[in-house]
């Protein structure tokens, strides 16, 4: 039986094959990197670790992402979601990402009107330090149409950007197209119809990504 879930997830593999994997590709060595999809292994590895994508560095080393992809809802949305729980219903209930995930960086995309994804790269452990003690600050919001009712917090983007250094934002386009956009303020606001502000830059779009530098670039 397809539920909502199947659908969501299936809509957020095909934007992630089209508008991620040419920055994964772009930025691995020579373009090795693995979608954790379609086997036992991979189900445990997203289950209890939090890794969807698996990129190989130039150093040898490599890198592992969690990523987020949220649709575009008539406007521009300012908030992360950041998971605390994944199940909340009474007699089952499951931390969330935000405590047992273990990736390098999470990679949170919101789709904008055009279907092109304003991403964030974020340092994943920085962000768990930071968001840990200080998650009583944010709203919690609990997710009423999931089976699961989860929950976590709404925090700014702002706050994150301030917060934890090194978080680097592009828009990924159709046919590849990669374009950074500075995180200074105000920068981090988009328009509420979901434009790019200001045209962006044309230097290197991950001069400051630890990603970016661990694989040679």
């Amino acid at each position: 039986m397809r539920t909502d879930f199947h659908r969501d997830n299936e809509w957020q593999k095909g934007k992630r094959d089209r508008y991620l994997a040419p920055f994964y590709g772009k930025y691995s060595m020579a373009g090795r990197f693995v979608f954790v999809d379609k086997s036992k292994c991979s189900t445990l590895i997203q289950k209890q670790l939090a890794v969807d994508t698996l990129l190989q560095c130039r150093d040898g080393g490599s890198v592992c992402i969690e990523e987020k992809i949220v649709r575009w809802k008539g406007q521009a949305l300012e908030k992360f979601f950041l998971e605390t729980e994944s199940n909340t219903n009474a007699g089952h209930e499951k931390t969330g990402w935000m405590e047992y995930g273990e990736a390098d960086y999470l990679l949170y995309c919101f789709e904008l009107r055009n279907d092109d994804l304003d991403c964030y790269l974020i340092p994943f452990p920085a962000l768990k330090t930071w968001f840990w003690s200080h998650e009583k600050e944010f709203h919690r919001h609990t997710m009423p149409h999931t089976i699961n009712k989860t929950a976590g917090r709404l925090v700014p983007v702002t706050d994150v950007a301030e917060a934890v250094k090194s978080v680097v934002r592009f828009i990924a386009g159709g046919s590849g197209r990669l374009e950074k956009m500075r995180a200074e303020q105000p920068r981090w606001r988009m328009a509420a119809d979901g434009r790019v502000p200001q045209r962006p830059p044309r230097s290197n779009p991950y001069a400051r990504c630890r990603t970016a530098q661990s694989c040679g670039r």
